[in-house]
């Protein structure tokens, strides 16, 4: 897709807006579109074709970043008209509102394309289902899709813009969120088939019932040949039912599952599903024709996806045999991208699933994306599927590859071996095969550096991601990036306020990848315990603002030179900052500012009541810029504690007029009284709506921990899990681990793990008094736990040697973990070790 003079001409007519002079030479010639300058790292010539939009949004307004785009060497602006700034050297459009501009290009590229499209919606399960349907299509059906989870007002335009325009199918996310959306986002996409995956609570706090969800997300329809159903809930039947769409839907059924009365046509009827340990066997008819299929899940989510990204690609390449033959392959979008320690500590980026032009494109965005000024590198197989003597698609390869600055490349493969399309023969080193790189020494001069893995399924590049990765060992802690944005973004619809992410003690143990992530994210400010942290996080890329909750006196001077905030709870501290700072010849009025923290009644560190008033008097005659004034509840999540509660909440708001009335007693400047408020952790701001003020601290719930109860639809970002690594029948009588205590009066089938309390599970855990979960079962622990090993018992069940265990996850909850071994999640995540291999997942 390029926007030429005819399509900028248009844009600007239609939009009412109007085209400045240009400087450069030539008409406007734009083949990339970005709404993101970090996103900028492409060759000069692709940047040159770039448009830069400046998007508005409640927290960000990207025409703050217009001159760094210019910068980079983008020559193609659209500006809003009453920016008041200057036109930068360019072609630059102005018009009313540049999102619907960005809309308007996306519906431009979907109307230039003849395939056929399809529209999902639906609460949870859309990216698995797109991606699935995807992995299912035969080799003869080329299928484009939307990157990642690219579902919004601004994620749909920008993936129809970056699609293939030569696809004989497009599988397109909409995501919605308000009332009103889906009608922009059905203008767009213009389905010729509509998917409704599962419909759940997400996204609803700005509808007024569930009913009135649905029938926003059924407008996506309204103009579909098919609507094929992927839930059966009836709230949505009625939606399909009041828009006069329901005889079109299409459907698939499981036996034995209790469901209303379906409108539409049965075209998928499994008539018998026997769950083994490891997959699922499926018998039954698709418009008639008998099948037989393998899925390799076992629980109903994702039976529920797999069957209905099976509809949609029987629906569009007709190919059963194909279908039949990829099911058993899918894998859990957690295989994609995950995010790996390099040795010498770069990060690795391993996506080793499948592997076309879609697929390379999101993941060089992903490594774009990682911070620092590390080198990067990425290692590349042959496509598939691909046509090297296609000049479509050696088209748009070069195109993807413009976009992206990659210092070194390794391709493998026989297709590569006359080089990479698009790139220096000199950046590049060719092997034949994975195991001829794996016998080379190319490897080893990559440490260090960040590299993208990026391998079609017959090149098996685990093998390559294994080798480039630092620990490899079998127990893991999973950190779900994807969840982690999810649960970032349930709090702000919840609170409708600034967020400060609670990021102390290596993120509770999950690493420096969840900063990153809630920077990347536009969180308001983060919180770290001690000035080493903040130091880190800023050495990896971190911008936002950082509060140190512990912070040093001995290290004020790496705060300053680190942009770091300090927390002061006591009056001398205010002196010696104040020294300190004066001293720093960089400093600024108005910089270096800081929190005041105020004893409120968990007595443990804070401003006494009688000094909140000096306190606001001394920075005020220092001139140091109070950020803000903070306190914190002892007891918001227990419900017994109530009072006690609104007695801190009480004096905290005594404690914030006495610093303002303290300011004021020595300065006439008002910005001693406009600090930012904050007292409330995740259970106070979700129990505690008066305790909000201007922000609020989110530790657990972003972790997707919720202890007040009221957060239904938070996601757990960790999971932490290992494998079998022996099994053995032990006699009755014979007693099991350390002391001998533990018989019994049957034989029993014991399965050894290779996680202990060196690994952060807890040695109280033994002895039957926590369960894991493997083969679809939670497993009492047997006998003590070891310091690098554990037990469990698996009698009568079907498991192997390398089966997984989940500890902790989706199904062995943490919460049950910290509470059979009297500790609490907190406890739990930090005391995970670094000798457990850590992956940052996107799912």
């Amino acid at each position: 897709m390029n926007i030429g003079p005819e399509l900028w001409n248009v844009l600007a007519s239609t939009l009412k807006g109007s085209v400045a002079a240009s400087a450069v030479q030539g008409p406007p010639d734009f083949e990339y579109l970005s709404t993101d300058t970090r996103t900028l790292h492409g060759s000069k010539a692709a940047l040159s074709h770039t448009v830069f939009l400046a998007l508005r949004g409640p927290r960000h307004d990207g025409h703050a970043h217009v001159a760094a785009a210019a910068a980079s060497g983008v020559r193609g602006f659209i500006l809003a008209s009453d920016w008041p700034g200057e036109d930068p050297d360019g072609h630059v459009l102005r018009v009313p509102n540049t999102l619907m501009a960005l809309q308007a290009l996306g519906r431009a590229a979907r109307q230039s394309r003849p395939g056929k499209v399809v529209g999902i919606t639906g609460s949870n399960g859309k990216t698995m289902v797109k991606e699935w349907a995807h992995a299912l299509a035969p080799a003869t059906h080329r299928v484009s899709r939307s990157p990642g989870s690219w579902n919004s007002q601004v994620g749909v335009p920008l993936s129809l813009w970056g699609m293939d325009d030569t696809a004989d199918s497009y599988l397109v996310e909409a995501g919605i969120s308000m009332p009103g959306e889906m009608e922009t986002l059905a203008s767009i996409i213009a389905p010729n088939i509509g998917v409704m995956v599962h419909f759940g609570d997400a996204h609803g706090s700005h509808f007024s019932s569930r009913q009135a969800k649905a029938q926003e997300k059924v407008r996506l329809f309204k103009d579909c040949d098919k609507v094929i159903l992927g839930t059966h809930d009836p709230d949505v039947i009625q939606a399909l039912t009041d828009h006069g769409v329901a005889q079109r839907c299409i459907y698939w059924t499981l036996p034995h599952a209790a469901s209303p009365a379906l409108p539409g046509t049965c075209a998928l009827n499994i008539t018998k599903a026997d769950r083994k340990p490891h997959h699922t066997h499926l018998v039954g008819t698709w418009k008639g024709k008998p099948l037989e299929w393998t899925v390799p899940f076992t629980d109903e989510a994702s039976l529920s996806n797999a069957l209905t990204a099976a509809l949609i690609m029987l629906e569009l390449s007709g190919d059963l045999a194909a279908v039949t033959s990829n099911l058993p392959l899918l894998q859990p979008l957690g295989m994609r991208l995950e995010h790996l320690t390099g040795t010498g500590g770069g990060t690795i980026i391993n996506d080793t699933w499948n592997h076309d032009l879609d697929g390379l494109s999101t993941a060089l965005e992903a490594l774009d994306r990682l911070s620092g000024d590390r080198k990067n590198a990425v290692v590349l197989s042959d496509l598939v599927p691909f046509d090297r003597q296609d000049p479509e698609q050696i088209k748009r390869l070069k195109h993807t590859l413009g976009q992206h600055q990659v210092d070194h490349w390794i391709a493998v493969g026989p297709q590569l071996s006359e080089g990479i399309p698009g790139v220096t023969t000199g950046t590049v080193d060719h092997f034949d095969s994975t195991e001829e790189l794996l016998n080379s020494a190319s490897l080893d001069r990559l440490q260090g550096w960040d590299v993208l893995v990026k391998g079609a399924r017959p090149f098996a590049f685990e093998r390559v991601s294994r080798a480039l990765e630092a620990n490899p060992h079998t127990t893991v802690f999973d950190l779900d990036l994807g969840r982690l944005a999810h649960n970032l973004e349930q709090h702000r619809e919840r609170f409708g306020l600034p967020i400060m992410g609670m990021v102390k003690a290596f993120a509770y143990g999950a690493g420096d990848a969840v900063a990153i992530e809630l920077s990347r994210l536009g969180i308001t400010r983060l919180a770290v315990a001690f000035t080493e942290e903040g130091v880190a996080l800023r050495k990896a890329g971190v911008q936002c603002p950082i509060m140190v909750l512990n912070a040093d006196p001995q290290r004020f001077h790496d705060l300053i030179e680190w942009r770091l905030e300090p927390e002061v709870h006591h009056l001398g501290t205010i002196e010696q900052w104040g020294r300190v700072r004066a001293n720093h010849a960089a400093i600024e009025e108005g910089e270096n500012g800081v929190h005041l923290k105020v004893e409120t009644g968990m007595h443990r560190l804070g401003l006494a009541p009688e000094e909140a008033h000096l306190a606001g008097a001394k920075c005020a005659e220092l001139g140091i810029p109070i950020i803000s004034v903070y306190s914190h509840l002892s007891a918001a999540d227990d419900v017994d504690a109530d009072a006690h509660t609104r007695l801190q909440i009480e004096a905290y708001d005594a404690a914030c007029q006495a610093v303002s009335q303290g300011w004021a007693s020595t300065s006439d400047r008002p910005e001693g009284s406009g600090f930012i408020r904050h007292l409330a952790n995740t259970a106070g701001a979700a129990r505690f709506p008066d305790a909000r003020y201007d922000m609020v601290r989110i530790g657990l719930g972003l972790y997707g921990l919720d202890a007040s109860g009221t957060m239904k639809n938070l996601q757990p970002i960790g999971r932490f899990h290992t494998r079998i690594s022996h099994l053995h029948d032990v006699t009755a009588g014979t007693p099991v681990g350390y002391g001998a205590k533990d018989s019994a009066r049957h034989t029993r089938r014991i399965a050894t793990l290779p996680v202990g309390y060196a690994d952060g599970l807890p040695r109280s855990a033994g002895m039957g008094k926590v369960h894991l979960f493997t083969g679809g079962k939670l497993c009492p622990t047997v006998g003590p736990v070891c310091m690098d090993g554990c037990m469990i018992d698996v009698t009568g069940m079907e498991v192997r040697v390398g089966d997984p265990v989940e500890i902790f996850g989706d199904h062995a909850t943490i919460e049950d973990l910290a509470s059979a071994t009297g500790t609490i999640p907190y406890e739990i995540l930090c005391r995970i070790p670094q000798r457990v291999r850590r992956r940052h997942l996107r799912t």
